[in-house]
């Protein structure tokens, strides 16, 4: 076995006791050629979340790497401090609640990036489960390709790479993290156009993992799916200044299509005054990112103001 420390499985947790045993046992029964360690940010659970965490770190001091903290500090502080501690020189993604179903997931991940320098990352499939461990709604889209860039990063409508099996270069991830990564509210479509900004992504074959979908969290709720539109329109135009604007065309082409999705969505519960404060708002985003076009502006604001005409036009 290589003694120096080559990948670094990436984990944060907040009071996840029923999960994180189960996360800690996929990685600890990796079947590797070489070291690894499991680093595990653990955000002030109030649960016994924490005390699982200690007992695994007192059976596998060479692989569980904890780091408590005092008080709880957020998702994103947390993942940020997790990030920055792994040494290794591959990191791989696994949060709390997932886990892992192949012993070999990765040393195949870690030949195939040390054979293909030209890659940056690489992932696989999924199996997905409910809280329960029963069979749930697959989130992602049916891939018909096995590479992928930054276009498909910025031109994807949902996330296709599923974060417990994100595997990925360390030496490419700038120190300290980026400004739009920081403030970012999707960490994982960040840490994609952080990636691909330097390289391709390969999806390789076979599912290794399982991803767990909570279908009645927060990010479920109209009110935080209108939010989460708006904070990764902004997640676009962040990047765009910090690639140094090498992907304006694609991020334009992808903030025009957004600018409208924010219009209809973000304004369709609303009625009178706030709707038509709520249009005033951004409807400067649209003129700006899809320019003026009188046929779609009559369309749009008949979908925005007049919905029941389309209906009787159906």
């Amino acid at each position: 076995m290589d003694s120096k420390l080559l990948v670094s499985v990436c984990t944060i947790t907040y009071n996840q006791e029923k999960f994180i045993a189960k996360a800690i046992e996929g990685v600890v029964s990796q079947k590797c050629d070489f070291k690894f360690e499991m680093v595990i940010g653990e955000d002030g659970s109030t649960d016994k979340t924490r005390e699982i965490i200690q007992s695994y770190a007192d059976k596998y001091p060479d692989i569980i790497v904890p780091l408590f903290a005092a008080k709880n500090e957020g998702a994103k502080a947390n993942a940020a401090k997790s990030l920055m501690a792994c040494k290794g020189k591959y990191i791989a993604f696994l949060e709390g609640d997932d886990y892992w179903t192949d012993p070999y997931k990765l040393q195949k991940q870690f030949d195939f990036m040390e054979t293909n320098p030209e890659y940056s990352m690489c992932f696989t499939r999924v199996n997905v489960v409910d809280e329960n461990d029963n069979e749930a709604h697959d989130p992602y889209p049916v891939l018909t390709r096995e590479d992928f860039t930054i276009e498909d990063i910025i031109k994807a409508e949902r996330v296709f790479i599923p974060t417990p099996t994100l595997f990925f270069r360390n030496a490419v991830i700038p120190k300290p993290l980026p400004k739009f990564y920081v403030e970012a509210r999707s960490g994982d479509i960040a840490m994609h156009l952080l990636l691909c900004d330097v390289g391709k992504a390969r999806c390789l074959p076979g599912k290794t993992g399982i991803y767990r979908e909570h279908p009645g969290g927060i990010t479920k709720t109209e009110k935080a799916k209108a939010e989460g539109v708006k904070q990764l329109f902004q997640l676009f135009i962040n990047f765009n200044e910090y690639s140094g604007y090498k992907y304006d065309k694609l991020i334009r082409q992808r903030l025009s299509q957004m600018s409208k999705i924010k219009l209809i969505f973000g304004s369709k519960d609303l009625k009178g005054v706030k709707k038509i404060k709520y249009v005033s708002q951004h409807v400067s985003d649209y003129f700006k990112y899809s320019g003026i076009n009188i046929k779609e502006i009559a369309y749009y604001s008949v979908v925005l103001f007049f919905p029941s005409l389309l209906r009787l036009k159906k």
